[in-house]
């Protein structure tokens, strides 16, 4: 199945400031996108037509960001304060401390949560696609409701 974030980028246009600067993202090109599934092939597909259509950066006024690229905990340094499996890899986070992610190992493209205060994992049972119209702030109710009035 093909992923399409068109609702979500027309969504994002009309409760994001474009003015404001921590608003705008960068789209990836076909280059860094292959770069990011040579590193990780099982990196899910939805992550990375995201990135391709929308791109890395902040959503609406940083209550998230995406990140360009995968990262673990050990190239940020914290691998010394926390002990988490290996194959974790992160996409982003809350900036509030928490990283949001996939575990590779399950190769199910779900997403895992990295809590910093307990230290702990948190197995969503989401796909990329769910958890970031979550992060967009996407009410599927809202969205029927705006497609009908049209």
């Amino acid at each position: 199945m093909d992923i399409n974030y068109k609702l979500e980028i027309e969504f994002l246009k009309e409760v994001e400031d474009g003015e404001n600067e921590t608003n705008r993202k960068e789209l990836l090109s076909e280059e860094q996108l292959t770069k990011i599934i040579e590193k990780y092939p099982h990196a899910p597909h939805d992550y990375i037509a995201y990135l391709k259509e929308i791109g890395s950066g902040n959503i609406r006024e940083c209550r998230f960001k995406v990140q360009p690229f995968l990262f673990t905990l050990k190239d940020l340094g914290l691998d010394q304060y926390y002990e988490i499996k290996s194959n974790i890899v992160f996409f982003g986070d809350n900036f509030s401390g928490d990283f949001s992610g996939f575990d590779l190992d399950l190769n199910d493209g779900l997403i895992v949560e990295f809590w910093h205060e307990s230290g702990h994992l948190h197995y969503t049972k989401k796909t990329f696609y769910n958890y970031i119209r979550q992060q967009i702030g996407i009410n599927e109710t809202e969205i029927q409701e705006q497609n009908f009035k049209q």
